[in-house]
C-alpha cells in the first residue's frame, strides 16, 4: 500500500479532495526565527592605586608594603590625614609625620602614651591622573593661630582623611556627649581654614595606635585612625579582605577595637547649626 507524500512546506492533502474553482491553496505565513544575542554585561572596574605601609611585627621588627589596592574612599581615608611637616607628639617631642615610625610612643589627648602600631601613607593625586574623571586632590591648609594661640602652631596641612575634634554643648541632645569628630572639610571658610590644591604631588599619612585616640597634631585635636562603624557596610564581598590585607598587623575589623568618640558627617554639622 502507498503512502500519502508530505512536502516539508506544506500540511497533508486529503485524497481526491475537490478545490473550488478560482481559489488557490494559501499555506500559512512561516514565522522567521532569529537568534537574539543578548549583550554581554560588563564588569565594573574598581581603580587602584599605590599605598605603603608600616608596621611593628610582634617581635618587635618594622615591616613594610607598598601595593596596589581600590582607589576608593573607604580606602583612602586610611592614608590621608596628615600631610609632610605635621607634629606628631611623640615622647622624645614634636616630631615630622614623615619621620616617624611604628614603635615611636605618642602622647594622646587623654594622657596616656601608646605605641605607634602602623603607619599608613599615598602619593597625593595633584592632577587628576589616577582614574578617568578624576578631580586633583586637594589639602586643607589650618592658618596658624586660628582656634586660639598656638592652635596650630604653625600651619597644618591635612588630607580628606582627618577629622577634629569638635565641641559643643549642643551634642548633648543629639548623641548624649558634648564631643564628638568631625571632618575637617566642614571647617572651610576660605580665611581660617582654606582648600588648597598643590601644585606637585604631595605624600599624606595616617597613623593607627592600639586603641582609638586623639592627639594633638601642631596644637589641633585630631583623631588617629579607626575604619568606623560604618566600614562594615562599605566593605563587601572580596573588598573586606582586600581592605584588611592593608593591617597586616591585625585579623578582622573588630580588631581596631571601639571608637573613642562618635562620629558627625557634614550634614549633621548642618543639621547642628541650623537647629
Amino acid at each position: 500500500m502507498s503512502h500519502p507524500q508530505f512536502s516539508a512546506n506544506s500540511a497533508p492533502q486529503t485524497p481526491n479532495a475537490s478545490v473550488p474553482i478560482g481559489k488557490a491553496h494559501h499555506s500559512k505565513p512561516q514565522t522567521a526565527w532569529t537568534v537574539r544575542r543578548t549583550r554581554a554585561q560588563q564588569r565594573t572596574v574598581i581603580p587602584t592605586r599605590t599605598y605603603d605601609m608600616m608596621w611593628l611585627a610582634p617581635n618587635g621588627d618594622i615591616m613594610d608594603l607598598r601595593t596596589k589596592a581600590p582607589a576608593v574612599s573607604v580606602f583612602e581615608d586610611a592614608f590621608s590625614a596628615f600631610a609632610r611637616g605635621a607634629l606628631i607628639p611623640t615622647k622624645r617631642g614634636p616630631v615630622a609625620i614623615e619621620d616617624v615610625l611604628p614603635g615611636d610612643h605618642i602622647e594622646t589627648v587623654g594622657g596616656d602614651v601608646l605605641p605607634i602600631k602602623w603607619i599608613g601613607s599615598m602619593q597625593l593625586d595633584a592632577t587628576g591622573i589616577r582614574k578617568r574623571g578624576a578631580a586633583p586632590e586637594c589639602l586643607y591648609r589650618l592658618m596658624a593661630d586660628s582656634f586660639g594661640y598656638g592652635r596650630p602652631a604653625p600651619d597644618l596641612l591635612l588630607g580628606q582623611g582627618a577629622r577634629y575634634l569638635h565641641h559643643t554643648h549642643a551634642l548633648k541632645s543629639f548623641l548624649g556627649t558634648p564631643e564628638a569628630l568631625a571632618p575637617v572639610s566642614s571647617l572651610v571658610d576660605g580665611q581660617s581654614v582654606v582648600k588648597v590644591t598643590p601644585i606637585s604631588s604631595v605624600r599624606t599619612y595616617h597613623i593607627c595606635l592600639p586603641q582609638h585616640r586623639v592627639i594633638r597634631v601642631n596644637g589641633v585635636e585630631l583623631e588617629t585612625y579607626h575604619p568606623g562603624t560604618s566600614a562594615s557596610g562599605q566593605l563587601l564581598g572580596g573588598l573586606r579582605d582586600t581592605f584588611m590585607e592593608l593591617f597586616p598587623h591585625l585579623s578582622e575589623l573588630g580588631d581596631f577595637g571601639a571608637m573613642i568618640h562618635p562620629r558627625l558627617s557634614a550634614r549633621d554639622l548642618l543639621a547642628l547649626n541650623t537647629a
